[in-house]
């Protein structure tokens, strides 16, 4: 599995180099993911990989409020914030005002979000496709329970 891109290299911490430190290697294939991601999304509807996040969350849920998007989709709320306004100001997400508490809106698709959500489905799921493509099933389950442990290890406070 050594590939040019993955050579060792002088950079150490201790004993350990730096290319074999996991929050490393997760860091740089979720650079190589999302740089992908963005590509193949722009092609397809013309918007960032942000955008497609806050439009896939909200059209899955149908309506849901900035909060849960924020817990849901782990950006930063002020990226978050931008994206939304965005995405309003676009026509491609509704806000409504909540009737008891005015500091809550209730976001959903417009009827155009749902055409664009609906024509970046297909080309977001064929990417999934095509990235477990070289995955056995057991390689999968074992991933998604990796990565289910380093979730829960990364909101410790203490190591």
């Amino acid at each position: 599995m050594n590939s040019p891109d993955l050579a060792p290299t002088d950079a150490t911490f201790g004993d350990l180099p730096l290319h074999q430190y996991l929050t490393y290697r997760l860091s740089r294939v979720q650079a190589k993911l999302n740089a992908q991601g963005a590509r193949v999304l722009h092609e397809a509807v013309g918007l960032t990989l942000s955008q497609w996040r806050v439009i896939a969350l909200v059209g899955a849920a149908g309506q849901t409020r900035l909060s849960v998007l924020a817990r849901e989709a782990a950006l930063d709320k002020g990226l978050l914030s931008r994206n939304v306004k965005s995405l309003i100001a676009q026509g491609l997400i509704l806000a409504r005002q909540d009737d008891i508490d005015h500091r809550i809106q209730h976001l959903s698709l417009s009827a155009e979000g749902k055409r664009v959500f609906e024509r970046a489905l297909p080309v977001t799921r064929m990417r999934q496709e095509w990235l477990r493509a070289d995955l056995t099933e057991e390689e999968i389950r074992t991933f998604r329970t990796v990565l289910d442990k380093l979730e829960i290890a990364s909101e410790r406070l203490e190591f």
